[in-house]
């Protein structure tokens, strides 16, 4: 993301960019890991269930910024195994009419002891974040965890892939903005094919 965000309204607008792509993907170019080949690596049997998003992606989607307005912004996305198969790397880049406002990358891998997928995310402007979730319920992958800002503050965030078609999904990215129910807002929405 091109912009840096802190916890004030500014947030919405910075995470909506970051969320939207998600799990949301072509960076700069990466150096090839270890074990890997021209073809790509095979994941390990834990992560299986992540090989629905190898490939590459494009998405259109749009963020709600603090006035309640809409961004239309789009999203190119890499994912591919990586190190002998045992984390996923996804990387994206967002743009809004061509211009490259934004990249991150995403590094999955699976925690044997809690039984979860990890997902941590770092991008070009200096924000990071940690997410987990124990899988694919049906079609729909829901990540929790946080975003947090390059001075350290952190904003609640929730990340929904569903899968709509072989070669399609939809990214829904929420935060919670406070304790009291309903105060969670949608960031970003995409929908993405390969």
């Amino acid at each position: 993301m091109s912009m840096r965000i802190s916890p004030t309204t500014a947030a919405v607008t910075g995470v909506a960019l970051l969320a939207a792509a998600v799990l949301s993907p072509a960076v700069a170019q990466a150096t090839e890991s270890f074990g890997s080949s021209a073809q790509g690596v095979a994941p390990t049997s834990a992560l299986q269930p992540l090989k629905k998003l190898k490939g590459k992606w494009t998405c259109t989607g749009t963020t709600t910024l603090p006035d309640g307005s809409q961004l239309a912004f789009d999203t190119q996305s890499t994912a591919k195994f990586i190190l002998d198969g045992n984390f996923m790397r996804w990387q994206e880049t967002n743009t809004i009419d061509g211009t490259p406002i934004a990249s991150a990358e995403y590094i999955w891998g699976w925690d044997a002891q809690q039984g979860l997928f990890t997902a941590d995310r770092f991008d070009n402007s200096g924000q990071r974040g940690a997410q987990t979730t124990p899988g694919w319920v049906d079609n729909t992958l829901t990540s929790t965890g946080v975003l947090i800002q390059p001075d350290g503050t952190s904003l609640p965030l929730t990340t929904t892939i569903t899968k709509t078609a072989k070669d399609a999904f939809t990214v829904q990215a929420t935060i919670s903005l406070g304790a009291e129910p309903g105060a969670a807002s949608v960031l970003s929405e995409s929908s993405c094919v390969r």
